[in-house]
């Protein structure tokens, strides 16, 4: 999981803003709510057509999990959902903010749609969940927006919840040491472990083999780095190992985020710690 700045992405989707406004407006002037949730699914196309743009800013990455999908649309998740929460079946969903750009995110088919995962670890797929760190102050209209929720769900678009996660050799993901211990971060990597499949097998193992790789990146730099004779200048395999770490680091490398992780577990190594997290920074 990556950080997505909202605010550096909203030139790119400008134009596009005035339709999800009208829409805005006419969802909340309907008090019906058959009527309303009518509204709301006919005009479905003004969130749709963010898509493209999205895409384009993640580099064509689900911004939950980093994977990439061709041949296929990713799908538009509202954060908030929009029709109902599956946490309280008395909720009518957060219809003020169906058409709120910012509560919109950019997700593959694996992290938003129901799905029991393989491992038994029970049914995921973001949809119409909504947990929260306190339930009790979950907001239920208009008038409240946001109330003082805290999301048990980590928000690639907050920047401290991308810094709660962290990745293991196993291609788990984990608790960042210093959120340890602590409530909140605590209960948003347990729901978002199984809400958003962030532990689904496929995503689990694409990270094994990224680290194998790093790992055997790292080794050669080693094998090839300057002996300290200055009459022997560096293979050109030593300047390729620099480059293909640097580039796994890159922000449009799937699972670039894990990739940052591994190539610092190896900082206890001098050329890794002073010259490649430097060249990548």
């Amino acid at each position: 999981m990556r950080f997505i700045d909202l605010e550096e992405l909203k030139p790119k989707i400008r134009h596009l803003l005035p339709a999800l406004e009208a829409a805005h407006a006419a969802v909340l002037a309907e008090a019906d709510p058959v009527q309303r949730a009518a509204l709301i699914a006919a005009n479905r196309g003004h969130w749709v057509a963010l898509r493209a743009e999205f895409s384009a800013y993640s580099h064509g990455k689900c911004w939950y999990v980093e994977c990439k999908n061709p041949g296929t649309d990713d799908d538009i998740d509202h954060f908030r959902p929009k029709s109902g929460v599956k946490e309280d079946g008395t909720h009518p969903g957060y219809f003020w903010f169906a058409f709120d750009w910012k509560n919109l995110r950019l997700s593959c088919h694996r992290a938003n749609r129901p799905r029991i995962n393989p491992d038994g670890a029970g049914t995921g797929g973001k949809a119409g969940h909504f947990p929260l760190v306190n339930p009790a102050a979950r907001a239920f209209t208009p008038a409240e927006g946001k109330g003082h929720e805290v999301p048990a769900l980590l928000d690639p678009t907050d920047p401290q919840d991308v810094a709660m996660l962290t990745f293991q050799q196993n291609g788990e993901v984990a608790l960042s040491p210093q959120f340890k211990g602590q409530t909140a971060a605590e209960a948003k990597l347990s729901a978002s472990r199984l809400i958003l499949h962030l532990d689904w097998p496929a995503f689990r193992e694409a990270r094994v083999v990224l680290y194998n790789q790093i790992e055997r990146t790292v080794d050669r730099l080693v094998r090839e780095a300057p002996n300290g004779d200055p009459n022997v200048p560096p293979t050109q395999a030593f300047y390729d190992a620099i480059r293909d770490l640097k580039n796994a680091m890159k922000s449009d490398q799937e699972y670039f985020a894990a990739a940052r992780v591994y190539v610092e577990s190896f900082k206890h190594i001098w050329w890794v710690r002073e010259v490649v997290m430097k060249v990548a920074a």
